[in-house]
This record gives structure tokens, C-alpha cells and sequence, in this order.
């Protein structure tokens, strides 16, 4: 224990011997002392300026300045503009700062009709530790007024109400057609300046209908001009938008195609179908212009031929329209199908027969058979029989001898004779004995 006490006693004796001596070099040492210390501040500053670099400057970018407790019945005669700002800031947090970074009043708490100089504050929004902002310089800054003030004017608010009108842009594609815009409210109050408010004559809302295929539901902003079409700043709509509705509808065009009848069957074996009488002949399509492009006819209800031997009378509907077309006028169609025989021809070998042959004469030889070539309809051709089809050469006033006389051909009255070969047959005669 006295071991201790005895260490602990030379521990002070020597410390208080070294804090005299410390005392004595700083008296007689002073300057270089406060030197020291100056240096050590500097190279303490150099390394936190290396670890965290700091930027002084305008910042590249103007921050609009808002009022704030605007007095009631008054309103800005004026523009109050932007304030650009020079700031501090950390290297990192100036590459990152925008104008939403920053708030930007003027507080007209207080103030009167008439002009006056207001400062114009700025402050960060958030947490800015690492963000000093030196001098805020407006835009529009007082001319009489210290630095960082704006000057307002301030005058009395009046409010007038005037119509809404919709200024419809552009237009649908081929083929459609906007109506007429609807819109809520048809009506806005525009609050201001006098001077300013008695200029404004409506509310503007423009709206592009360009491309549009459907229809048009939603909100636009307003304008508000002049008799002139000028837009008139420094008032406030209320409501500062309309809602507007267009409908978009595919116009109706017209075109002229054909009627084509739909036949089905044939006629009977040997007739054929002639003609198709349509009446109309063609009907007017009302539709969309993509539909009425691919249709260039339109068909009508069945009508069966089959077996048929005569014409054919037939009311009949047009059928088979495209989804979102239809036919201006009637949609009976009058329709006569013409039957008629086939024609075709026929060639029978017919024996010549005499006549007028002299009781003293005999027939020696004759041409042993004419070919006989017979047009006309089908069905009449089939039912001709071989005792229908004669050819005769007539003998009367003739003697004995050769001949080569041209026959006569009988042959229905439907048909026609139209080839006969031999054209002519020989006939020898000689006395009877």
C-alpha cells in the first residue's frame, strides 16, 4: 500500500513538471503555436473537403415563385416569375437537384391594393443537410426594393362568367364521322384582374379527334380568349376543365352493284336455260365504305329449275348480306328464267320414192338412198320416226333414159331440213314390157 501512494505521488510530481515546462514553450512561443494550430485546422478541412467535395454556383434551373396568403378580394395585377438560386451543395446532390426540390413563396400575409415589395424565400424540400442556399435572385426582382424582393401589384378581384366552346381538331379515318361534342359544364367563372377578366369572351377546350374510331370521353383543360382567339393570362378558370363526349359512328355510303339469282337444277334433258331476266337488275347498298369495297353483287333465294320445259316466274329475296349492310328500297326481286329446247340436228337415210311414173314405163334403177340432214330442237329430234322423213323425185312427162332429178324432202314443220346428200338422185327408166 505505501508502494503505491509513493508511485502515484512521483506520477503527479513528474506530470506537473511536464505541464510547467509546456506552459513555458507557449508563452515564449506564441506565434508558432497559433500557427500550428491554423495548420492542423487547415489539413483537417483539406481532408474532409477531399472525402466530401462541395459546389457553389447558380444552379441551371429557375424555380417559379408562388403567393401565398393571398388576401381575400385581391388578386396579382401581375407576374411574379421564377427565382434562380445560388446555392451550396455537396458534388453527388448538385447532379441530382430539379426545380420540384425546392419551394419558392412569396407571402403576401397582409398585404393591400397596390404595389409593394415582397421578398421572394426559398427553401428545400426535405432533409438537406448537405444543401445551403446563399442568395435567392428573382427574375423579376424590385427595382426600388432590397435584393431577393419582387414587386407586386395587387389589384381587386372580379369574377365574370363566360361560355365553354369546344374547338374540334383533325378528323376519324375514311369511313367515320364525329358528332357533334357534348359537353359539362357549358359555363366557367373567370376570376382576375378587371382588366384582364373583361377581355376573356369563352373558355377553349381543344380536342383532337384525329384517328379516332371510338368514341371520345374526358377532360380538357380550358383556355381562356379573347374575341380575337388570343389567349388571356393571368386569370383562373373555375373549373379549369370540361368533360367532353364525341361519338364516333361509321358513315353510311352508298353503291350500285348487280342482282345475281341463285338457279339451282337443270332443265329438262334437252332444254336449256336461254336467258335470266332480273328485275332490277341492280340495288342500292347502303353500308360502311371497307364493307361496300369487297361487294360488288348481292345473290338471291334459291330457285330450282329442275326438269323444267318452259320459263320460269319467280318473286325471290335477296339473301347472303354482309354483317352491317343493307339494301335501300325493297328487297323483292322479280325474276324470269327462259327455257328453251336445245337445238341440235339429226340425219335420217331415207329411200327415194316416185311419182308420175307413165303406165309404159318401169323403173330400172333409182339412187338406193338419200341422206337427209334435219335441225331443230332436242326433244322434237328424239320423237321423229323414220315414216316422218321422205324424199321424192316426181317422174311425170318423163320417157325412157337416164335422169338425175332433185328429190323432195318432207319432214315435220318443227325442223328444218338442212343438208340432203345426194343433192340429187339418178333414175333410169326404160319401156315396160
Amino acid at each position: 500500500m505505501a508502494a503505491s501512494v509513493r508511485l502515484l505521488w512521483e506520477f503527479l510530481r513528474r506530470s506537473r513538471a511536464v505541464v510547467m515546462m509546456a506552459a513555458r514553450s507557449v508563452r515564449h512561443n506564441f506565434g508558432l503555436a497559433v500557427l500550428s494550430v491554423a495548420l492542423a485546422f487547415g489539413v483537417w478541412m483539406f481532408i474532409t473537403d477531399t472525402g466530401h467535395p462541395t459546389r457553389t454556383g447558380v444552379l441551371p434551373f429557375n424555380v417559379p415563385l408562388v403567393p401565398v396568403n393571398m388576401p381575400e378580394g385581391l388578386t396579382l395585377g401581375g407576374p411574379l416569375g421564377d427565382a434562380a438560386l445560388r446555392i451550396e451543395a455537396s458534388e453527388d446532390l448538385w447532379e441530382q437537384l430539379t426545380a420540384s426540390d425546392f419551394k419558392a413563396t412569396v407571402n403576401l400575409l397582409g398585404a393591400q391594393v397596390g404595389g409593394q415589395d415582397v421578398e421572394a424565400q426559398v427553401e428545400p424540400l426535405g432533409e438537406r443537410s448537405d444543401l445551403r442556399i446563399i442568395e435567392v435572385i428573382p427574375t423579376l426582382p424590385s427595382s426600388e426594393g432590397p435584393p431577393g424582393t419582387v414587386h407586386v401589384e395587387l389589384k381587386p378581384l372580379v369574377s365574370q362568367v363566360v361560355p365553354v366552346s369546344i374547338d374540334v381538331v383533325g378528323a376519324p379515318p375514311m369511313g367515320y364521322e364525329p358528332s357533334a361534342p357534348t359537353i359539362d359544364p357549358s359555363q366557367v367563372v373567370i376570376s382576375g384582374p378587371e382588366e384582364l377578366v373583361s377581355r376573356v369572351s369563352v373558355a377553349v377546350a381543344t380536342v383532337d379527334v384525329s384517328g379516332a374510331v371510338t368514341d371520345v370521353r374526358q377532360a380538357y383543360p380550358l383556355v381562356p380568349r379573347d374575341d380575337g382567339g388570343f389567349i388571356v393570362e393571368g386569370v383562373t378558370l373555375d373549373p379549369s376543365s370540361v368533360d367532353v363526349e364525341i361519338t364516333v359512328a361509321q358513315k353510311r355510303f352508298s353503291r350500285l352493284v348487280v342482282v345475281s339469282p341463285s338457279l339451282q337444277g337443270s332443265p329438262a334433258a334437252g332444254y336449256n336455260v336461254t336467258a335470266v331476266e332480273v328485275e332490277p337488275t341492280s340495288v342500292t347498298l347502303l353500308g360502311p365504305l371497307d364493307l361496300l369495297n369487297v361487294t360488288s353483287f348481292v345473290v338471291t333465294d334459291d330457285i330450282d329449275i329442275t326438269g323444267a320445259t318452259s320459263d320460269i316466274r319467280r318473286i325471290v329475296n335477296l339473301v347472303g348480306l354482309p354483317s352491317g349492310l343493307s339494301i335501300s328500297g325493297s328487297t323483292a326481286i322479280s325474276v324470269r328464267i327462259r327455257i328453251a329446247a336445245a337445238e341440235g340436228e339429226a340425219i335420217f337415210g331415207v329411200a327415194p320414192q316416185w311419182t308420175g311414173l307413165a303406165s309404159d314405163l318401169r323403173v330400172v334403177s333409182v339412187t338406193p338412198l338419200v341422206e337427209v340432214t334435219l335441225q331443230g330442237g332436242l326433244p322434237t329430234l328424239r320423237n321423229v320416226s323414220s315414216d316422218q322423213v321422205t324424199a321424192s323425185v316426181d317422174l311425170s312427162g318423163l320417157g325412157a333414159g337416164t335422169y338425175r332429178l332433185e328429190p323432195k324432202v318432207a319432214a315435220p314443220a318443227e325442223l328444218k331440213v338442212a343438208n340432203i346428200s345426194p343433192a340429187s338422185v339418178e333414175v333410169v327408166l326404160e319401156p315396160a314390157p
